[in-house]
């Protein structure tokens, strides 16, 4: 059997997570809800009981006792941080959902409800596999329903507020053109191999048998002692540009060569590389341009949504108490 708590969105914790709609919410009740105030955002106010919905699941991962091993104090004073941060972020949508005037109505909120309860079951297996789930939650289906409810009101409130937060976000052309010039190594891609070997001599010799056209891959399987790449032929696979994988002799190395062609010996700290490049590829401004587009669009909404969030905290008279954490 499928136990709700399994299907708790792994992302749950970062700022938007409020999208993995109702997913923490199929869990038991506590018996008594903690009222400790750890917030205030204007007139609303975040409780331990709310932090705990969120990170508990999380904090179980460490053992039934981690409230009260000494050892764990550092990892749950930090995931019931960000459940807090995550908390103040919602309250913070709500108030300005109400500020403008774009808060989701009830039709809304129930459609929503019940296509996510649609897919719940589905994904469970079905309606018997739902009601088992719930009973061994303990929970009876209208106090789940009240609690999607009002995760899916949270959950709209948000998507309207950013929405309207980000509406006027444009990206010219000449930006996109700027990214492109400044990024052109993240636009070249070619499939990089090569044949490790540590004595020089040896290595000269096998580089010499491939540049006279023995197969490379065959020369990597028998004489490469890169254990990791040996039996693929020497191949590292399609690799980008703007790579930092690989120590910078070899960077440097790879791409100053031409498609098909061998390198000279590249000495590293690892041996002695001899590296091939085939089926090199580069992205033209137009091909890049729609990747570039929304790059630059994400960037310009986390910084919007970053520096706005820290001005609502001030709007409205946010405080938080992490010392009842």
């Amino acid at each position: 059997m499928i136990r709700f708590k399994k299907i708790i969105a792994a992302g749950a914790l970062s700022i938007f997570a409020f999208s993995a709609v109702g997913c923490e919410m199929i869990q038991k009740t506590p018996e008594a809800i903690k009222k400790t105030v750890l917030a205030k955002v204007g007139d609303l106010k975040v409780t331990r009981g709310e932090v705990d919905e969120i990170a508990d699941p999380y904090l179980k991962q460490y053992g039934e006792d981690y409230d009260t091993n000494p050892d764990l104090a550092e990892q749950v004073k930090t995931l019931r941080t960000q459940a807090l941060n995550l908390l103040v972020e919602q309250k913070l949508m709500i108030k300005k959902a109400q500020e403008l005037d774009v808060e989701p109505t009830q039709e809304e909120i129930d459609t929503e409800v019940q296509k996510y309860m649609e897919s719940l079951k589905e994904s469970l297996g079905g309606e018997e596999a739902f009601n088992k789930a719930l009973e061994d939650a303990e929970l009876t289906l209208d106090e789940y329903t009240a609690q999607l409810n009002e995760s899916i009101k949270n959950n709209l409130a948000t998507t309207n507020v950013t929405n309207e937060l980000f509406k006027d976000i444009n990206i010219s052309d000449e930006e996109i053109k700027a990214y492109y010039d400044g990024h052109l190594d993240s636009f070249k891609q070619a499939n990089v191999s090569h044949i490790l070997i540590k004595d020089e001599a040896k290595a000269k010799e096998i580089r010499e048998r491939a540049v006279n056209g023995e197969d490379f891959a065959a020369l990597a399987k028998e004489f490469s002692e890169d254990t990791g790449t040996k039996e693929k032929g020497g191949s590292l696979g399609v690799t980008t540009y703007d790579t930092t994988s690989y120590v910078q002799e070899f960077t440097d190395a790879f791409k100053k060569l031409k498609d098909g062609e061998i390198s000279d010996l590249v000495k590293s700290t690892y041996g002695y590389h001899i590296i091939k490049v085939t089926d090199y590829k580069e992205k033209t401004l137009d091909e890049a341009k729609e990747s570039i587009k929304t790059t630059l669009e994400n960037e310009k909404k986390n910084e919007l949504y970053e520096s706005s969030v820290e001005q609502w905290k001030k709007d409205f008279k946010v405080k938080t108490y992490e010392n009842r954490l």
